[in-house]
């Protein structure tokens, strides 16, 4: 089918027309976009922060359970050296005052409290009494001066606990 000269196809107009409406964004579609961007962006700036959060709390309680082992295995040796010394009678003891530093620059990264409690181990046999010792020690958080920093997701109190006893040949 040929058209005459100067007459125009009626279905190519249409084509254009159908292309000329696909070729932008609507202002909705752009504001509906924007708004599931800015929900997105939202979402991954509240996992950041829950991340470094859980980063702070994990090196908190990984340095109080490093002092704390530290003492207890300071304890351990004095028990094996000397089982009457003063550090390991039963009752309180401490608190003592650890710092962690940077190995780096020096600078003081987190401070503890520490403490511990020496007890009687019972014997499982009725009236008698082993020379064992139970100890626990218990790192404490401090922020400046002497107050407890144990701020909800950021410090943990950590305890451990060990039993020293003599060797049996």
């Amino acid at each position: 089918m040929q058209l005459a000269m100067g007459k125009r196809d009626p279905r190519r107009r249409a084509v254009c027309r159908r292309n000329e409406r696909a070729e932008g964004f609507t202002l909705i579609e752009m504001m509906i976009a924007l708004l599931i961007l800015t929900v997105g962006l939202l979402s991954a700036g509240q996992l950041m922060y829950v991340a470094m959060g859980s980063a702070s709390l994990a090196r908190s309680k990984g340095s109080a359970a490093t002092v704390a082992q530290d003492k207890l295995e300071f304890l351990a040796d004095v028990y094996r050296r000397n089982r009457a010394d003063g550090n390991l009678t039963v009752g309180d003891h401490g608190p003592e005052q650890v710092q962690v530093l940077n190995p780096n620059s020096g600078t003081v990264l987190n401070r503890f409290r520490i403490a511990w409690n020496v007890s009687i181990v019972p014997d499982p046999r009725a009236g008698k009494v082993l020379t064992s010792r139970l100890v626990r020690v218990t790192a404490t958080p401090l922020g400046t001066g002497e107050t407890v920093n144990n701020r909800i997701g950021l410090n943990k109190t950590v305890s451990v606990s060990s039993i020293f006893s003599t060797r049996s040949q």
